[in-house]
């Protein structure tokens, strides 16, 4: 029986998910929604009940300025308005995520791992920098945030915000050093035909650390648009097996 437990821990929402009849065997994974979602049913799918039921402790985190602490500009803000904090969220949920497994977490769970959709996804690309992760998952997510927003979002956020961003971008620009991800099992999931993340950024980074000599990752491409699907979640869920 899967059970839902809400807490707020050092000022951060989360909702932790363990199956009850599953030992929790391989520690704790953090699962980050996308932009402007929150730590529930709905923008999290089923990953919750899929990833305790093969023993995670599943923690639900709500990202910076939203959910139980959401905060302009996501009640007011125009589309661009939103694009343009949305480098500072992924900086501060990173952080969160660190200060949340370091101080609550890590005394009883020796692994932890990173899971996220879309704007989560670019999260579960950065934590490797922040903490010894054993596992990262990022849905429709990209591992290059500066083309991100140099390319894919140039028209939104226009070439003068650019630069403005461009330092907050810089730090979290990942690589050429990927020392802090060869010891990381990493599944790569991306939509060919998503208008909202390029998938080729992903690809890239796929290649790179291929070249550098990661021996666990993989990718996965999917046709169709900016979602996870089931046959997503499900290829998470046996490539996690059968690299157990």
């Amino acid at each position: 029986m899967l059970t839902k437990t809400d807490r707020i821990l050092a000022g951060i929402p989360v909702s932790e998910y363990r199956d009850e009849a599953v030992p929790i065997t391989r520690g704790v994974c953090f699962l980050v929604h996308g932009h402007t979602g929150r730590k529930d049913y709905g923008h999290l799918r089923t990953l919750p009940d899929k990833l305790a039921a093969i023993g995670y402790l599943v923690v639900g985190v709500d990202a910076f300025r939203h959910g139980l602490r959401k905060e302009e500009p996501y009640f007011t803000g125009t589309g661009k308005d939103q694009a343009l904090v949305m480098p500072e969220v992924i900086e501060h949920t990173c952080l969160d995520l660190k200060r949340l497994y370091e101080t609550v977490y890590a005394a009883d769970h020796a692994q932890v791992a990173c899971a996220g959709i879309s704007m989560g996804g670019h999260i579960a690309f950065q934590m490797p920098k922040h903490l010894p992760t054993a596992m990262i998952a990022p849905f429709i997510g990209s591992p290059d945030l500066y083309r991100h927003y140099a390319v894919t979002k140039q028209k939104l956020v226009g070439l003068s915000e650019l630069e403005n961003l461009k330092p907050r971008l810089d730090r979290l620009e990942i690589g050429p050093d990927y020392t802090a991800y060869m010891n990381t099992a990493i599944l790569i999931q991306n939509a060919i035909d998503d208008p909202v993340v390029d998938y080729r950024y992903a690809v890239d980074f796929y290649d790179e650390l291929v070249r550098a000599g990661h021996g666990r990752i993989d990718i996965a491409l999917y046709p169709g648009g900016h979602e996870v699907t089931d046959d997503m979640e499900d290829a998470l869920i046996s490539w996690l097996n059968d690299n157990d």
